[in-house]
This record gives structure tokens, sequence and C-alpha cells, in this order.
């Protein structure tokens, strides 16, 4: 991926404080003195988690895939004007979408490095991989909700959005 693409990416996910202090956030951060717990009491309770955590990852990705998808047919040309007049960004309503995705694909390479450790591996590397590997799939699991939480405002914008005529521009 190009540079240029990553600049728009970090641009879209420009969140304020309140964005990201959210349950979402909290549970993640249990999530992780979980994992970090677990890393250094029971490593290999820790790495049975791996296999489970890494496929609610992909249904996670998936269903972000798709939310965009949804919320993506609906602007066309004549609802962005709308958008345009009613003084809306429509990358706000993506944003979600794309943090989860973001936290998917960082939780998912931090699976990736805990699947290949074992119980045998040092306690303090398995902690700090786990305590990692465990925020991340937990917030990214849990960001779901500010992801439905959207999807509820989108359709409320595009409510809002019925007030202007469809010859706007």
């Amino acid at each position: 991926m190009s540079r240029v693409n990553l600049a728009h990416l970090w641009q879209a996910l420009k969140f304020e404080r309140g964005e990201i202090l959210q349950l979402d956030l909290y549970l993640g951060v249990a999530g992780g003195g979980a994992g970090l717990t677990l890393g250094i009491l029971s490593p290999s309770a820790l790495l049975r988690g791996v296999a489970t955590d890494a496929v609610l990852l992909g249904v996670i990705i998936g269903a972000v895939v798709a939310g965009v998808a949804i919320l993506a047919a609906f602007m066309d040309q004549s609802f962005l004007r709308k958008l345009a007049a009613i003084d809306r960004d429509p990358i706000r309503y993506l944003a979600p979408f794309l943090f989860t995705a973001v936290l998917g694909v960082l939780a998912a390479l931090s699976l990736i490095c805990l699947s290949v450790m074992s119980d045998q591996s040092p306690r303090a590397a398995l902690a700090i991989v786990g305590l990692l590997a465990s925020w991340l799939s937990v917030w990214a699991i849990a960001s779901l909700l500010p992801c439905l939480s959207m999807l509820v405002q989108f359709m409320g914008l595009k409510t809002d959005a019925l007030d202007v005529p469809d010859d706007v521009g």
C-alpha cells in the first residue's frame, strides 16, 4: 500500500479523545490485563485462546467490510450532494468501521506472534505479547458496538437528507 493511501486512512481516523475513551477501550484494557496475567501464571491457557481469537477477529473484519460496503452503497452522487448541502462529512460515518478494521489487523498480527510461542517461551515475552494480543483483540471485538451505533446515526442522517431536494448541487 502506498504512503498516500495510508495518509488518507490516518486522516479519516482522527478522533477526539472522547471518541477513543469509550467502553470498548476499557474492555480491551481489561482483556489486556487478563492476557498479561495468563502469560505469567498460565501460559498454556493463554495459548489455547489464540485460535478462538483468530476466528473471532476474522468474523469482526468481515462484519466491518460488510458495514463499510453497505454505507458506501448508499453514498451515491445525489446523496453526497445532499450531505454537502447539510454540511456533513461522509467519512465521519465510515471512521468507526475503519478504526475497527485497523484494530483487527493489529490484533491479528499480534496473534500471529503469540501463535508461534509455546508455554516454554520466556514468561516475560509471553506476558508482553499476551497483553498486546489480548488488549487489541478484545478492543477490536468490543469496537463493534460503536460501529453499530454509527449505523443507527447513519439512518438518522438518511432521514435528515430527505428534507434536501434531490436536485441540489
